[in-house]
């Protein structure tokens, strides 16, 4: 049986990445919302620590695209937000007696197998959590629980200290650990920007796609085409 796995909350795709409607129309939007998806199942899936990954959605399409990339999908009634959606899979879980859960967002554009196995580098004891912070330190961009319930998934608005403070109300040990490559996650045009003004290998083949170009002196505005 599997003890060590990895999930992943995503909404549909007409749903998501809605603070990015601003520089990028519906198309650009899905465009990129999958390719995100697929970065990270695909890094988790290489990772030499997880042994299955699983997509919580409310969403018949992005189920079949889990399934396509062989993740278990786990499908909701209703999207009714990241943290409840991972609750619900966590205890669907019970019965599996699970040695561990990552919980990752779906949107990091820098995610690679080598970075999520220096998440569980940093795992020190049997129970633990393990928080990684996004690059401003508000959110949480990785969140290993063990065992799996050791404390409830709070993402959403400064995620990070309310990670915090619920694993020290738990008395449970904690590390925190910086990985740039899971430090940035695609929420709004800042994040874009960040990610074409820095010389990133996969900023290319990610955003060609999009028609968006990569140079850092070239506005978000301007390089979207029609």
């Amino acid at each position: 049986m599997a003890s060590t796995w990895a999930l992943v909350p995503l909404k549909s795709s007409e749903r998501a990445k809605s603070r990015l409607a601003e520089v990028l129309d519906a198309e650009q939007r899905r465009q990129l919302f999958f390719a995100l998806a697929e970065q990270v199942i695909v890094a988790l899936h290489e990772s030499r620590n997880i042994d299955a990954v699983a997509v919580v959605t409310s969403s018949l399409e992005v189920a079949e695209f889990a399934t396509s990339l062989h993740a278990m999908p786990i499908l909701q009634e209703a999207d009714a937000g990241m943290s409840p959606a991972l609750e619900s899979a966590l205890r669907s879980f019970q019965a599996m007696q699970l040695e561990r859960v990552l919980m990752v967002p779906g949107d990091l554009p820098l995610i690679s197998a080598r970075a999520v196995d220096a998440i569980f580098e940093a795992q020190t004891a049997s129970e633990q959590v393990v928080l990684v912070p996004d690059r401003r330190h508000e959110g949480t961009n990785a969140l290993l629980c063990s065992p799996p319930q050791a404390i409830a998934p709070r993402f959403g608005s400064c995620s990070f200290t309310r990670h915090l403070s619920a694993a020290r109300a738990a008395n449970i040990a904690t590390r925190v650990v910086e990985i740039e490559e899971l430090a940035l996650d695609l929420d709004c045009a800042d994040d874009l920007d960040y990610l074409r003004s820095h010389a990133f290998e996969r900023s290319a083949s990610l955003l060609a796609p999009l028609r968006l170009a990569t140079a850092s002196n070239v506005p978000l505005r301007a390089a979207l085409v029609g």
